[in-house]
């Protein structure tokens, strides 16, 4: 049986051209809701990086003429970046590198920002196969700032007083399309002519504050993320790697039969792209969510999962090639 490969799930060439890897990051900063909002820590080429934020500036003071200005020692408390390997994957036949070639890295990009951008997401948001010792979704849950129920005007005021009452400030939303529906009709109720409306379609505003959406597979229709993304931190110590290979054995992917996919045999190319990624929430209470469940799966079990990690949400590629069997005229 000649076996089918989807370059949505893996990819590759014979060359590649100098400026794929930057474009390839540049487009995962964009729409990673995760990078969007989170802030910047230079790592300095370094996988970990030890940094400082802030948590308070002290007091300001009436002073007369003449008179010392009292000083305050601002709040500070130590955090530590750590960063960790994401990679993709993607074989496909020599065949389509020779038919498409010149469009090959026009095709293939966007399913590579793509899949990156559901794993940062998925990891950071809901910790979901994630590498990092906390999640979005986690430290709400952690601090008693989870709410169930519908998308309406008084759920999404009641999920911004999650961080009001601990005395602190949202200034985003992590959402996703399906919600926008919701968001457009929460308009408060039995409020005569004038009734308060949350949702600004055309600036994609929440209150006042900005909407960041996540892709389709992240979050589910009905799920709200609120923060103060101040607190939340990410750094990139180097630049993307982009290797191809002719001769590899992939043991995480498998044939039809479940044999694992040979390039050399099968007459394939692979190219293999890692970057090296961390991010950090530094404050828990930071965090609120609506419906969001941690480790909620949503894409479902990656393949070669769970064969080498200690993470609690991997699974095991328990595919195995099947053994011949005698046809009934053999038996005999």
């Amino acid at each position: 049986m000649v076996q089918q490969f989807n370059p949505a799930n893996v990819m590759t060439t014979q060359s590649v051209p100098s400026d794929v890897a930057t474009t390839i990051i540049d487009r995962i900063m964009g729409q990673s809701a995760i990078l969007q909002v989170a802030k910047n820590i230079d790592m300095q080429g370094k996988q970990t990086k030890k940094f400082s934020f802030m948590t308070g500036v002290g007091g300001a003071y009436w002073t007369g003429e003449t008179q010392r200005i009292a000083t305050t020692k601002p709040t500070f408390l130590p955090a530590k970046l750590e960063a960790k390997k994401l990679a993709v994957i993607i074989p496909v036949s020599k065949e389509f590198l020779s038919y498409s070639y010149t469009n090959f890295f026009s095709e293939v990009t966007p399913l590579i920002v793509e899949q990156m951008d559901k794993a940062i997401d998925l990891a950071v948001i809901k910790g979901i196969n994630t590498p990092y010792e906390d999640s979005l979704a986690n430290a709400a849950q952690t601090n008693g700032s989870v709410l169930s129920g519908d998308i309406n005007y008084e759920n999404i005021l009641a999920l911004e007083n999650k961080l009001y009452d601990k005395g602190l400030q949202g200034n985003a939303f992590l959402s996703t399309l399906t919600n926008n529906p919701a968001l457009r009709t929460s308009i408060q109720q039995n409020a005569g002519l004038y009734p308060d409306k949350l949702y600004d379609s055309s600036a994609k505003t929440l209150d006042g504050m900005p909407v960041v959406d996540t892709q389709q597979g992240v979050l589910n229709k009905g799920d709200l993320v609120f923060g103060n993304f101040d607190y939340l931190y990410y750094g990139l110590p180097g630049n993307m790697d982009v290797e191809i290979d002719k001769s590899a054995q992939l043991s995480t992917m498998t044939n039809s039969d479940g044999t694992p996919v040979n390039l050399f045999e099968q007459d394939m190319v692979a190219m293999k792209v890692t970057m090296d990624i961390a991010v950090l929430p530094v404050r828990q209470d930071a965090f609120a969510t609506l419906n969001v469940k941690p480790g909620d799966d949503v894409l479902g079990s990656v393949p070669g999962d769970g064969t080498d990690t200690t993470d609690k949400n991997a699974k095991a590629n328990t595919a195995k090639a099947k053994p011949a069997t005698a046809t009934s005229s053999e038996q005999k």
